[in-house]
């Protein structure tokens, strides 16, 4: 047999680096959503909601692509209990590259009729091709990733993340502000792509080789299938639809659509993203300690929920002056209906996200595709019967009584580890209340004093309801970022 190819931690190094982890992830995403808020502030600045739908477009078919490049053996290599060896490695690279070919072939022999059922011009056809190259290039970054993320260095990940941003929005920035249009995304997107894949081999280079192993693929298959399941319902629920609500609503429908989207979405990539990113392997480490387990979890939902509330409601009142003060971003005011409803639902996924990443990390996968069938018919049956009656805003409008859903995988995860539900939301809850109220009363005098007032709203929210208590969560996080100080 192969040599263990990655470090053993035990518990205590688990729940360390878990922290660390944490707080770097953190850190890195306050520096990685600013790189990108600003980028995407710029570019909503300077282009208009078609060419922000065309890249929402392309990019929506990529990620179908992506889907077909693995069958869930990366996740496996992530949640296997035991060492991973060179074998394994070895055996998922090759499978995954035959794949990534086996869909670049196909791909490129379909194109005309991609862009004729679209009715993409050149700059367009140019984006798909540009995007085709960075997902070849994102394909070879899979083994490092994984090794890094075993051994739950996160510090790496997010360095490599934040240059990636960087060499993105700057190249597609400088570019739209010379007018480029579309085209801005281009060389953008492949030029994100090449420093990617350096830095991550920089940091963990891996012997390259390409080998089967079958008793190897097998182990690896167990998890790996009904996760891909999983993956695949989830890419039919979020993607799939997408590609035909584009006929439906049209690319400037679809780019109001994104942009009231991707704000919502912002605290999430910041918090929850990463969050989740560090507790899947350390839960999946804490299967055998329930103590532990249904400790962190508790943790996890008071952390999310703490950060990501008030995110959202801060910034759904910001946009609902914005739109109405700079005349660049006029062009937006349509979208802030599906704005509202979209941080709605983003802060109902508070409660079914990390939940549902818990459930892979205890080993519950049949569990968490039951709850992607139920969202998948959810989304196939509201969202493209809404957008036709109501236009771009039906989409916002399903979105957010799918998210009601998010209940269910809530009380699964309750029932299984038996976490604190008070414990976990009464805090963050009860203050956004409060940011909300106030931000209301205080919304006719301006923006300014909307934001102030809201803000300060919710501060006393968390002194009421928060004390000392939310400081001794908190202070494991505060330690090592003065320690790094």
């Amino acid at each position: 047999m192969d040599p263990k190819a990655e470090e053993e931690l035990d518990l205590a190094a688990v729940k360390t680096r878990s922290i660390k982890g944490m707080a770097t992830l953190t850190g890195g995403g306050v520096i990685l959503t600013l790189i990108s808020g600003i980028g995407v502030l710029l570019l909503t600045t300077f282009l208009g909601p078609q060419e922000f739908g065309t890249y929402g477009l392309v990019v929506s078919v990529i990620v179908v692509l992506s889907y077909f490049s693995d069958i869930g053996l990366a996740a496996s290599l992530i949640q296997k209990k035991d060492a991973i060896t060179r074998e394994d490695l070895r055996t998922t690279f090759t499978i995954q590259q035959f794949l990534v070919i086996l869909i670049l072939t196909l791909t490129l022999s379909l194109t005309k009729y991609i862009f004729k059922y679209y009715n993409f011009s050149i700059h367009q056809t140019w984006l798909f091709y540009s995007l085709l190259i960075a997902f070849f290039l994102s394909s070879l970054k899979s083994i490092p990733s994984v090794l890094l993320e075993r051994s739950l260095r996160f510090d790496r990940i997010m360095f490599v993340r934040i240059v990636e941003a960087l060499v993105f929005n700057l190249t597609a920035v400088t570019l739209a502000m010379l007018n480029f249009g579309v085209l801005s995304y281009v060389p953008a997107v492949i030029a994100q792509s090449l420093i990617g894949l350096i830095l991550i081999y920089i940091f963990k280079p891996w012997p390259i080789k390409l080998a089967y192993s079958g008793s190897s693929f097998k182990k690896l298959l167990n998890f790996g299938v009904p996760y891909q399941l999983n993956s695949l319902l989830a890419v039919a629920k979020d993607q799939f639809v997408n590609l035909f609500l584009y006929r439906i609503v049209g690319i400037t429908g679809m780019g109001l659509t994104n942009w009231g989207f991707y704000y919502s979405q912002m605290p999430q990539r910041l918090i929850m993203d990463n969050a989740t990113k560090v507790a899947f392997p350390a839960l999946s480490r804490m299967q055998d300690n329930h103590g532990e387990l249904k400790k962190s979890v508790e943790k996890l939902l008071q952390f999310i929920c703490l950060v990501i509330f008030p995110s959202l409601i801060f910034l759904a009142l910001a946009w609902s002056h914005l739109v109405f003060l700079v005349p660049k971003w006029f062009k937006w005011q349509s979208g802030l209906i599906p704005l509202y409803l979209f941080c709605f639902s983003a802060a109902m996924s508070c409660l079914s996200t990390p939940l549902t990443n818990t459930l892979y990390a205890i080993g519950k996968a049949k569990t968490v595709t039951y709850l992607m069938i139920m969202w998948l018919s959810l989304e196939w049956l509201l969202k493209p019967s809404l957008a036709a009656k109501f236009g771009f805003v039906g989409i916002s409008y399903a979105a957010a009584l799918i998210s009601l859903s998010s209940l269910v995988p809530f009380i699964i995860a309750q029932k299984l580890i038996g976490f604190d539900i008070v414990k976990s939301l009464k805090v963050s809850f009860l203050s956004s209340i409060f940011m909300i109220v106030s931000g209301l009363i205080f919304h006719p005098l301006g923006l300014v004093w909307t934001l102030i007032a809201s803000s300060l709203g919710y501060i006393l929210g968390l002194s009421l309801f928060g004390g000392q208590k939310l400081l001794s969560d908190i202070k494991p996080f505060y330690s090592y970022f003065r320690a790094k100080i």
